[in-house]
């Protein structure tokens, strides 16, 4: 599953629980977050993999 149907899905989700645009913003943008860091650190293992 590609990052932004992930996104799109889990707005879907939270719009019809209920939470409100605020609060679905809010964690969107951590997921975000933590999906760039998580890529980040993909990337320097791999890099170290590469190298040792």
């Amino acid at each position: 599953m590609e990052k932004n149907d992930a996104l799109a899905y889990t707005t879907i989700a939270m719009n019809e629980l209920g939470y409100s645009r605020r609060e679905i913003e809010s964690i969107t943008n951590k997921m975000l977050e933590v999906l760039e860091q998580y890529e980040e650190k993909e990337a320097e293992v791999k890099a170290d993999e590469i190298l040792f």
